[in-house]
C-alpha cells in the first residue's frame, strides 16, 4: 500500500491546491474541512462591586 501511496504523492508533488482537490475529489476522497473551534463556554465573572460574597486577594511578591 505505500507503494501506491509513494506514487500518488509524487504525481501530485508539483500541483497546486486545487489540481489536488480535484484528483482526489476523483477519487471519491472527501476534501479535508477547516477547523471550527467552538467558542469555550466561560462562568461569567461577577460586575466589581456588586457580588460581596466574592472576595479577591493578590499578593505580588
Amino acid at each position: 500500500m505505500s507503494e501506491a501511496l509513494d506514487r500518488v504523492m509524487e504525481a501530485l508533488a508539483g500541483a497546486g491546491e486545487d489540481a489536488v482537490a480535484a484528483a482526489l475529489s476523483e477519487l471519491a476522497v472527501p476534501r479535508p474541512r477547516p477547523l471550527v473551534l467552538a467558542a469555550r463556554s466561560r462562568t461569567p465573572l461577577p460586575v466589581p462591586g456588586k457580588a460581596p460574597q466574592v472576595v479577591s486577594e493578590v499578593e505580588w511578591v
